[in-house]
C-alpha cells in the first residue's frame, strides 16, 4: 500500500528541523548536573530564551538534573547529550498540568482532568518542536497516592494541540504513567526512541499524519495506544507489553502497522489490574482494535492495513471487536508470522456493533499451543469485554462480515487440541483460497453459523447476537 510513503513524504515536508539554530546550554542558566539541585527554573529560562530569541537548541550536557514540570515552548529543539539525564523529583507539587480550556475534547476522555495531566515535559499549543539526542529522561516510577488506581503519578511527556513535532533517539523510562501522552496531535514522528517500563508507551488520543517508526518500546502497559487517528502509521519497530503491543480504543482512518515484531512474555511486569489478576508478564495481542472499550463512541474503523509481523509467545495474536455505535470497512491483514498463541484465537467480531463490510486476511501462518482441558471442551462465545476470549474454536473465530476473503492461511497447533479450527458466523460472501488446518480428531475443520458456507442459512438478515449473560449483570 502506498500510503505509508504518502505519510513520510508529507511528514518531513512539514516537520521543521532545529539543529542548526543557535543553542542554549542548560548549564549558562544555572542548571546544576549533581543528581540533588532542582533545576527546573534553569530548564524554562533556558527555554524561554531560545523561543524569544527566535527559536534554536536547549542543550543538556552530561550531567544529572533534577526537574519538575519542563514547559516546551514553540520553536524550541530540547537536545540531550550522551550521559545526560533528566531526572523527575519525586516532590508531587512540582508538576504542572495540561487541562483542555475549550469545548471539543470530550471524545478524548481525560483532557479535562488536571490531576490526570500532570507531566514532567509538557507542551501546549506548540509548533515546531523537538526532543532529541543520546541521553535519557527517567521518572523512576513516581508514585501519586491520589492518582488513578491509587499509585499513578505523573506521566513523563505530554504534548497537546501541538503540531510539526519530532522525538529522535533519547531513551524514555519509568514513568510514573504513561510515557507519551498526547491529545489532538498534527505532522509528528517518533524515531529511533528507546522506552521502558511505566504504563503505556506512546498513547495518543487524536492524532493525524504521525508515525512511529524503528523504535523499542517495552512497557507494563500497552506499548502504543490510543485513537481517533487519521494517516497513522507504525513501522519497524520491536513492541513487548505487558498488556497489548498496539491498542485501539477509538476510531481510527488510514491505519497502518507493518514491518514489526511483537514478542512475550511482557519483560516489565504491569504494576496494578493485571498484577492483580494474577496475569502479571502476560502479552495480551500484537493489536487489537476495539473502538469504545473504554467508553462509548460513534465512528469507524476504515482502511486498517496490518502486515509483516513476527509474533511469538503471547496470549492472542489479532482480535477486532466492535461496540455500540462503531463499524469497519476495508481491513487488510497479510504476512502475519506467528509461533507459540496458547489462549485466544486470532478473531474478528461484533457483538454490540456494526458491520465489518470488507475483510481481507492472506499469507497468515499461525501456530498455536493446543489445549484438551475442560477450561475449552465447555466453553461457549461471550462477548469480548477487552480482553480477548477463549473461544470453542482454536484457530480464527470470524463474525459479522458482509465480504470476507481467506487467502492462503496456515494453521497449526502443537500438542493436543479438541476443538474445530475456524468458526465462522454471520457471513455473508466467503472467499476461500488455500486454507489449511490442521486434523482435530473428530472435529470439523470449519463451522459456519448463518454464513455463505452454512447450507441451512435461511436468511441475508444480520442476525445480532442476544447475550445470554444480559440479565445476570443487570
Amino acid at each position: 500500500m502506498k500510503k505509508s510513503l504518502l505519510i513520510i513524504i508529507w511528514i518531513f515536508a512539514h516537520i521543521i528541523g532545529v539543529s542548526a539554530r543557535p543553542t542554549f546550554n542548560i548549564k549558562e542558566f544555572g542548571a546544576k548536573g549533581n543528581g540533588k539541585s532542582l533545576n527546573t527554573e534553569a530548564f524554562n529560562n533556558a527555554i524561554k530564551a531560545c523561543s524569544d530569541n527566535g527559536g534554536g537548541v536547549v542543550y543538556v550536557p552530561k550531567g544529572c538534573y533534577l526537574t519538575g514540570t519542563i514547559e516546551m515552548q514553540s520553536n524550541v529543539e530540547l537536545s540531550l547529550a550522551k550521559d545526560a539525564q533528566i531526572v523527575a523529583t519525586p516532590n508531587l507539587s512540582e508538576y504542572k498540568s495540561y487541562v483542555c480550556n475549550h469545548d471539543g475534547f470530550q471524545h478524548y476522555k481525560m483532557a479535562y482532568s488536571a490531576y490526570w495531566n500532570k507531566a514532567l515535559i509538557l507542551a501546549i499549543n506548540c509548533q515546531n518542536i523537538a526532543i532529541t539526542g543520546e541521553g535519557e529522561i527517567c521518572m523512576h516510577h513516581i508514585e501519586d497516592p491520589e492518582g488513578e488506581e491509587r499509585i499513578r503519578g505523573p506521566h513523563c511527556i505530554l504534548f497537546a494541540e501541538t503540531s510539526n513535532f519530532t522525538l529522535r533517539g533519547v531513551h524514555i523510562s519509568q514513568a510514573g504513567n504513561y510515557n507519551f501522552m498526547g491529545y489532538h496531535l498534527e505532522n509528528g514522528v517518533f524515531e529511533n526512541l528507546n522506552i521502558t517500563e511505566g504504563y503505556d508507551g506512546i498513547h495518543i488520543r487524536g492524532g493525524k499524519r504521525i508515525i512511529i517508526r524503528n523504535c523499542d518500546i517495552l512497557t507494563g502497559d500497552d506499548a502504543i495506544a490510543g485513537g481517533w487517528w487519521e494517516n497513522f502509521a507504525i513501522t519497524h519497530c520491536n513492541l513487548n507489553s505487558t498488556c497489548f503491543a498496539v491498542r485501539v480504543i477509538f476510531p481510527a482512518t488510514n491505519f497502518e502497522f507493518g514491518h514489526s515484531v511483537c514478542n512475550g512474555p511482557g519483560k516489565f511486569p504491569q504494576r496494578n489490574l493485571l498484577k492483580q489478576q494474577g496475569l502479571n508478564n502476560v502479552m495480551m495481542s500484537a493489536i487489537i482494535l476495539q473502538p469504545g472499550a473504554w467508553h462509548d463512541v460513534s465512528g469507524k474503523l476504515s482502511k486498517i492495513y496490518i502486515h509483516d509481523l513476527e509474533i511469538d509467545n503471547i496470549y492472542n495474536v489479532i482480535c477486532a471487536d466492535l461496540k455500540r455505535s462503531t463499524w469497519a470497512e476495508d481491513i487488510v491483514i497479510e504476512r502475519i508470522k506467528a509461533t507459540r498463541i496458547y489462549k485466544s484465537p486470532f478473531q474478528i467480531q461484533s457483538f454490540y456493533g456494526g458491520w465489518y463490510e470488507d475483510v481481507t486476511i492472506r499469507d497468515v501462518d499461525i501456530q498455536y499451543v493446543g489445549r484438551t482441558d475442560d477450561g475449552v471442551r465447555k466453553i461457549e462465545i461471550r462477548p469480548v469485554s477487552t480482553n480477548p476470549q477463549i473461544h470453542p474454536y482454536w484457530g480464527m473465530y470470524l463474525q459479522n462480515i458482509r465480504n470476507l476473503t481467506l487467502d492462503n492461511i496456515k494453521l497449526s497447533y502443537t500438542g493436543e487440541e479438541c476443538r474445530s479450527a475456524i468458526g465462522i458466523e454471520n457471513v455473508f460472501n466467503v472467499d476461500m483460497n488455500k486454507v489449511w488446518v490442521q486434523d482435530v480428531p473428530g472435529k470439523d475443520k470449519i463451522k459456519s453459523i448463518n454464513s455463505e458456507l452454512s447450507p441451512t442459512r435461511t436468511s441475508n438478515k444480520y442476525i445480532p447476537y442476544i447475550d445470554p449473560y444480559a440479565k445476570k449483570r443487570q
